[in-house]
């Protein structure tokens, strides 16, 4: 059976996990799932950690995709600059009050 690709994921037979294993390892570090079928019907699906912790905190998955706008944008601070910015001001008012 032919793997067949669709716009969002790669559909697969089970064999290929066993068989294609190091291959849909590097294709799922993407970003893209895969989805297994077993007698052509679906049965399961690998995905990233990355991607699947971004779907289990849809916070840091709203704030990883704020911070990628900003990054082309010298008109915002990603999240990184913003705690930088904060920590120096922290440590100015740290040490004024000293």
């Amino acid at each position: 059976m032919a793997a067949t690709r669709t716009i969002d994921s790669d559909i697969r037979p089970i064999s290929d996990l066993r068989n294609k294993f190091a291959e849909i390892a590097d294709y799922v570090q993407g970003g893209r799932p895969v989805i297994f079928t077993r007698n052509g019907y679906g049965c399961m699906v690998t995905m990233s950690y990355e991607t699947y912790k971004n779907l289990n905190d849809p916070v840091m998955s709203e704030l990883n995709r704020a911070d990628a706008l900003c990054e082309n944008d010298p008109r915002h601070y990603t999240r990184a600059q913003s705690l930088k910015i904060l920590k120096e001001r922290r440590d100015a008012r740290r040490k004024v009050h000293s």
